[in-house]
């Protein structure tokens, strides 16, 4: 019973860093690019006067290279970010694995449907390089947009805003291991992105992902062998 209860506490208190190769340094990497391309959007010119379709192909049109950096930096973030955040998951669900578990799942599935952001910039992109009229584009996605795209831009902010709580909330719960600044920044991250959006502050969304970086960085610092 006692060797039982000894491996039983030191699997618990373990971190377990590798569930995905470089997985820790990736989700810091990727919320970082998530950062500059949020930044990229927000300080776009004419970005806080676009109402429609239409406006978001003029924008395009005349920031054509601007555009390829938003959907570049817009990948990468999320093929970093969606490994990362299993990772980090990974680390936490050994002292919260419901908590830590559910806001994995939900905050990667979130970021994988944010490609959604990225196909929609390459397609405006795209219309604006035909030099066709962008009021047809523009017409066929005012009345004609698929159910499943909606669900999709739906799936992905609550996935992302939801899932972040949650990991926030699980890294809280294991103060001891984990450093309070990581879960409480994790937090913070979401209302701050949500208010960045709705009071068109360009710089809401880029802070809001630094402070996810912050957090990620705190789960890594804690896997790491020289911290004790």
């Amino acid at each position: 019973m006692t060797t039982t209860s000894t491996r039983e506490a030191t699997t618990t208190d373990e971190p377990y860093p590798d569930a995905v190769p470089w997985g820790l340094p990736a989700a810091v990497g990727g919320a970082l690019a998530l950062a500059v391309c949020n930044a990229l959007v927000g300080y776009t010119p004419g970005q806080q006067d676009i109402g429609s379709t239409t406006d978001l192909v003029r924008v395009v049109d005349e920031h054509r290279l601007l555009t390829e950096a938003v959907v570049a930096t817009g990948l990468l973030a999320v093929a970093l970010l969606v490994p990362g955040i299993w990772a980090v998951t990974a680390v936490l669900r050994r002292r919260a694995p419901r908590l830590a578990g559910l806001g994995g799942w939900a905050m990667a599935t979130g970021y994988v449907f944010s490609i959604a952001l990225s196909v929609e910039s390459s397609v405006a992109l795209a219309v604006a390089r035909s030099g066709e009229d962008p009021a047809t584009y523009a017409e066929a996605m005012n009345s004609h947009l698929p159910v499943t795209s909606i669900a999709l831009y739906a799936v992905f902010g609550l996935g992302a805003l939801g899932g972040g709580l949650l990991l926030g909330a699980a890294m809280l719960r294991q103060r001891d291991a984990v450093p309070v600044w990581a879960g409480a920044a994790l937090v913070a991250s979401e209302p701050v992105r949500v208010l960045g959006l709705v009071l068109g502050l360009p710089w809401g969304p880029p802070l809001a992902s630094v402070l996810i970086a912050v957090a990620f960085a705190g789960v890594w610092r804690t896997c790491r062998p020289d911290v004790g």
